[in-house]
């Protein structure tokens, strides 16, 4: 079964229109979702994913002249006050001189251009939570791609467990082995099993016969689960406790703020404080099901 799982690269349909942008320099292209799906499934910090590429990559909006950045749906509803261009001017010429070329930049890059923006604009420290879980994402596409109906840790879980028996048959040749212990990897990174994850990368590795491509990938892939996404989860967390310190009025609200939190030190390494984050939603009267069975099941886990 492993041996046969594969990430897709279809096609994301898209509706692109271009549109002044609000600082006065040039115009930026505003991309807007046409039809998706969620047949990719979803993780356990609840993103999901759709078959034919994901929308979020294409959701920022940047202005290729100074690198305003923001939603795309965002570009023509703000109105920056004159104090707040002054600002956006000068944070802008800041991130240019170390930027380089505006091409290269990763799409998380633009998501965290797009947070000094918004901090500018006086955004929330919900939806800045939210940009940065987001941008994260952005890196996990990246790095471990699409499984249809990978539905969440409990089934990553169980497939994980079916995939630690397939490595034991003996009947495996070098680059089957190779693209199990790939596949359990990615499923493993999913999920937010950091550690199994890591056990069958050494794996992948220990197999022999990489190639330049294989080795390059490789790299990549240990960068961005290990660095990138890390980092972009760290800058989540810290909006996550700033939003929670606010006191919400909205108890559905504090209960997804306080799992996400929760998830988050589960999956960077965390499990002390996870499990009692977990444990303050398994017990709210006003956790939503799936949050609450969650928690429950990552309690009698962690």
């Amino acid at each position: 079964m492993f041996l046969m799982l594969s990430s897709l690269a279809l096609a994301t349909q898209l509706d692109i229109h271009v549109e002044p942008c609000p600082t006065g320099n040039g115009t930026a292209r505003i991309y807007s979702k046409v039809s998706a799906n969620t047949h990719g499934g979803w993780d356990s910090d609840l993103v999901s994913y759709s078959t034919e590429g994901q929308f979020r990559e294409y959701a920022i909006a940047t202005c290729p002249e100074d690198l305003f950045t923001v939603y795309g749906q965002d570009m023509l509803k703000i109105s920056p006050t004159d104090e707040q261009l002054s600002q956006i001017g000068v944070k802008l010429s800041e991130i240019q001189k170390v930027t380089g070329d505006p091409d290269s930049l990763e799409t998380w890059d633009r998501y965290l251009i797009a947070a000094e923006m918004y901090k500018i604009l006086e955004a929330d420290h919900r939806m800045l939570y939210q940009l940065y879980l987001e941008a994260s994402w952005t890196a996990r596409d990246e790095a471990v791609g699409v499984y249809i109906g990978l539905e969440g840790p409990i089934q990553a879980r169980e497939l994980l467990d079916q995939g630690a028996a397939e490595l034991k048959r003996t009947d495996l040749n070098p680059r089957q082995r190779k693209i199990l212990l790939h596949n359990l990897a990615r499923v493993a990174h999913r999920g937010g099993f950091g550690a199994e994850r890591d056990q069958y990368l050494k794996a992948f590795e220990k197999v022999g016969s990489l190639d330049a491509e294989e080795k390059e990938a490789l790299k990549r892939f240990r960068w961005i689960v290990g660095e990138v996404e890390p980092k972009l989860q760290r800058l989540a967390m810290a909006e996550i406790q700033a939003y929670l310190a606010s006191e919400p009025s909205d108890p559905v609200e504090l209960t997804r703020a306080t799992y996400l939190l929760a998830d988050l030190y589960r999956r960077n390494g965390e499990p002390e404080i996870a499990v009692q984050g977990f444990a303050l939603v398994a017990v709210h009267p006003d956790s939503p099901t799936q949050l609450k069975d969650l928690s429950a099941w990552f309690g009698s886990q962690l």
